[in-house]
């Protein structure tokens, strides 16, 4: 919630993407924050469902804000071939092996920036977010 703040304050209209989107994630977003639901139970369920969205709505960028939701976000730009930009900020990446690892090797190059393992102010997360997309720090 803290980094669309940040960039709700710089004046960049954003939408927040949930699985299961209402209840007390509504309640904790701004009233300036559109929240759109998925309609899925699970994260990693979401991926087409966000992969629709952007291919119709055309983002100038997509951040996923943890370690699964990263990988959906990476995932979903990649299915929608629409050039969107996707940034990963997760607090530590997993530890676990398999599939997410593999996701991982293959979907992290493709982001034009992942931030792991340090819980950095919002405000610098914005900061670097905006840069990795190539859009000024103030909205116009």
């Amino acid at each position: 919630m803290a980094l669309s703040d940040a960039l709700r304050r710089r004046g960049y209209g954003l939408d927040v993407m949930a699985p299961m989107g209402g209840g007390a994630l509504r309640a904790a977003l701004h009233p300036g924050i559109g929240q759109i639901d998925l309609a899925k139970r699970h994260t990693a369920t979401s991926v087409l469902a966000l992969a629709r969205i952007v291919a119709e709505r055309r983002p100038a960028g997509l951040i996923g804000v943890g370690g699964d939701a990263g990988l959906v976000a990476l995932g979903a730009v990649r299915l929608a071939r629409q050039g969107t930009p996707a940034a990963v900020l997760e607090d530590q990446p997993p530890s676990d092996g398999g599939v997410r690892r593999a996701l991982r090797a293959w979907l992290h190059p493709r982001a034009c920036i992942v931030v792991s393992g340090g819980a950095m102010p919002p405000e610098e997360e914005a900061r670097l977010v905006l840069a990795a997309f190539g859009l000024p720090d103030e909205a116009r």
